[in-house]
């Protein structure tokens, strides 16, 4: 077991952790998180499922803390109606 840094716990404070798992459904994501911002199509895969990337974009801005989580954008990627992979922009660099 990991037992968490001081800076670990004020930057990623429990229930932070990757928000869906694989194979997570289309319907599931947009019951806890709405539309989002933008869809983009990325084709089909080799048995016709449709490949979409969703992108969220992080609100929160000012917060001190969990910026990974709560101020950066989310892209969640989907073959058909499941999710397959799920990405964070990286930090500003300002």
């Amino acid at each position: 077991m990991h037992v968490p840094t001081g800076r670990e716990a004020l930057t990623h404070p429990l229930g932070t952790a990757p928000p869906f798992t694989l194979g997570t459904p289309k319907a599931k994501v947009l019951e806890a998180w709405g539309n989002p911002d933008y869809v983009v199509a990325h084709g089909s895969d080799e048995l016709g499922n449709v490949r979409e990337e969703w992108i969220y974009h992080g609100r929160v801005q000012s917060l001190p803390i969990d910026y990974e989580y709560v101020s950066r954008n989310k892209h969640l990627f989907f073959e058909g109606e499941n999710l397959t992979r799920c990405t964070t922009d990286e930090k500003d660099s300002r």
